[in-house]
């Protein structure tokens, strides 16, 4: 069997990390993706899309980034046009016409390679190491902090966690769950070998995002939660708890759960 090839993660850092020094970025606030994107020669322009968030032509030298006029968050629509920049820096030789979804924005495990190498590459590009990992050892990753880093980056809060996560030294994990079900998570280098979260299972019963999906009042801080609650296999973890605290998403029916430990 033909195996699939494995994307990378060294050459959309490289790239990403490239035009910060081409074109001399100091800090979030002097990358301004469309200004960047004309002078990679590419227009972005806003438009009605039916079944993506953008869209990526490319003739020749020159390309068009089409992104969804119904995208409200503007985190969300800049990770859009950053991800379709990693396709135009990094897939010259793939195809001319790219289209991608809200769930290609999230991609990890089960995507193509190129849509993980545009969304490592937007990672990079928006919330570049040199200056996240500095900002992110200043606190706890509590959901207020996750909303402060999201805010100096021009981030959404997703891909704040996720960063966290790509970033920390720390034990972390974040956890997508929605209508009571854990829908994907995602953990820190330092935690990823040492558990297992299974995705399909009801989130568990005394985890504050149960209480969130139970309409209960949540909490002002992170709370304690039994280890063996969230984890579906403990590959040598020896703590007994978790902290969580939870980034609620009412109107996607959604919540986001910060697990640490300390």
């Amino acid at each position: 069997m033909r195996q699939k090839p494995k994307p990378s993660v060294a050459l959309p850092t490289a790239e990403a990390s490239r035009l910060w020094n081409l074109y001399g970025f100091e800090s979030s606030s002097d990358l301004v993706l469309e200004d960047l994107a004309m002078a990679l020669g590419v227009v972005v322009l806003d438009d009605d899309l039916k079944s993506a968030d953008a869209w990526l032509v490319r003739k020749g030298d020159n390309g068009i980034i089409r992104v969804s006029n119904t995208i409200a968050e503007a985190g969300r629509r800049r990770f859009a046009v950053a991800h379709e920049l990693g396709h135009w820096s990094l897939h010259k030789s793939v195809t001319q016409m790219m289209s991608c979804t809200s769930a290609d924005m999230l991609a990890r495990y089960k995507a193509s390679p190129p849509e993980m190498e545009a969304n490592t590459f937007a990672a990079e590009l928006l919330m570049p190491r040199h200056l996240f990992q500095p900002a992110m050892r200043q606190s706890r990753p509590t959901s207020q902090f996750v909303n402060e880093l999201a805010n100096q980056f021009g981030t959404t809060r997703t891909s704040t966690a996720y960063r966290i996560a790509d970033v920390t030294e720390d034990y972390f994990a974040l956890v997508m769950s929605k209508d009571g079900v854990i829908k994907w998570w995602q953990a820190s280098e330092a935690l990823k070998d040492l558990m297992w979260i299974e995705a399909g299972e009801a989130v568990p019963r005394y985890s504050v995002a149960a209480q969130f999906f139970n309409g209960e009042e949540l909490p002002k801080k992170p709370e304690k939660i039994d280890l063996d609650d969230w984890i579906s296999e403990n590959k040598g973890l020896e703590a007994e708890y978790f902290y969580e605290d939870v980034i609620p998403m009412p109107s996607y029916g959604q919540v986001l759960s910060l697990l640490w430990l300390e």
